[in-house]
């Protein structure tokens, strides 16, 4: 009879915590690769600036977030992937210097914390589809321009009308779904949001785009197309206006530590000039850049653009401005940056702006590589 008790005790007692104790490796074990997939990252830089209008520091759009990718039962063809990204304005906002090209997210400027990416997606051999805000498919030509450290590149097209392009879909965009295909030296991308932004009757698709490129030697070639179908005709920030509409092609040269790119853009009712008037136009914009010395510790990059309507408009206003940069880094985490950007903007009533900035920036990151 003893023993029979012995037993059922063993069976009670001694097998459910066995049980559970695999159970909770089991979990541990899971909670572990499920830490291994996600990994935090963010960017920290600041710039001492100033032109006739006066001094300040800025900060130059840091950002932190997270980023992860999971293998779907356990086929390295089939995975999700996810990231999450604000942005951070941790100095006081000041109007008189202008240092980032990005104006960061729409209506938020003076926030503390602000959206700048969110969205899930899944990889197959077919493609890669996503859901979410995230980078526009034009960025795929365009991002090429947009790789100075302090100034920015204008990127032309992509942060358009002081947005950070979310509405129109050329920048980060907002509530997308978006298709991408790699195969070799092709790429091709295609997206379409839902924002019903406007008051009209219009469901489904409120803007669309497409791009593609193709990778030659060193040479990389490629074309966008954006479209609002659902803009207004006064838009406040985050909003598109009625027939914004962009065409883009683009080449770009790499070759060892140089590289050189170039944007030219055709729109309407894309852009606006400083008295917030928009209009049909065209622009042009060049990036170079150079690494050089002994461990190709510095960098020097330059970055010219010029938008102006077409002449039937009938405006006066000239978008055109150049920056120059000598950066140094430290370590991959570092960077110092020196800078100089002349505003030769010709305003709508045909003044010129002629204005000089000159800037000192430092650039710290984690998980977020220096370019």
């Amino acid at each position: 009879m003893k023993k029979i008790v012995l037993v059922i005790l063993f069976i009670v007692f001694l097998i459910p915590s066995l049980v559970f104790s695999q159970t909770k490796n089991d979990s541990i074990s899971a909670m572990k690769t499920l830490l291994n997939s996600v990994e935090p990252y963010g960017t920290f830089e600041y710039a001492l600036g100033g032109n006739r209008r006066g001094w300040a520091v800025v900060d130059i759009i840091p950002r932190i977030g997270i980023k992860g990718e999971w293998m779907i039962d356990d086929n390295p063809k089939y995975y999700v992937f996810t990231k999450a990204e604000v942005g951070l304005h941790l100095t006081r906002r000041n109007d008189f210097i202008s240092i980032s090209a990005d104006p960061g997210a729409p209506g938020t400027t003076q926030s503390a914390l602000f959206a700048r990416q969110g969205y899930i997606g899944i990889s197959t051999p077919y493609g890669r589809f996503s859901i979410g805000k995230m980078w526009g498919v034009h960025y795929n030509i365009a991002g090429y321009l947009d790789n100075m450290y302090m100034f920015g590149g204008d990127a032309i097209g992509v942060y358009n009308a002081g947005t950070d392009g979310g509405a129109s879909g050329t920048g980060r965009a907002d509530q997308a779904v978006k298709y991408e295909f790699y195969k070799g030296n092709f790429f091709f991308g295609a997206q379409l949001q839902a924002r019903d932004i406007s008051n009209t009757s219009r469901t489904g698709i409120d803007a669309s785009s497409f791009a593609t490129t193709y990778q030659i030697g060193s040479f990389l070639i490629g074309a966008s197309y954006s479209r609002v179908f659902d803009g207004i005709e006064n838009p406040s920030l985050g909003e598109a206006k009625i027939n914004d509409e962009m065409g883009a092609v683009a080449i770009n040269y790499t070759k060892g530590h140089f590289m050189v790119s170039i944007i030219n853009i055709v729109f309407n009712n894309h852009e606006k000039d400083n008295n917030g008037v928009y209009y049909k136009g065209w622009g042009v914009e060049y990036n170079i850049k150079y690494d050089f010395g002994k461990t190709k510790a510095w960098s020097i990059v330059s970055n010219s653009s010029i938008m102006m309507p077409f002449e039937s408009v009938g405006s006066k206003y000239i978008m055109n401005r150049y920056a120059l940069e000598v950066a140094r880094r430290f370590s991959i985490n570092t960077l110092a940056t020196l800078g100089v950007k002349f505003d030769n903007t010709y305003l709508a009533n045909g003044k010129p702006e002629e204005l000089t900035t000159v800037a000192l920036g430092f650039y710290y990151n984690f998980n977020y590589p220096v370019p």
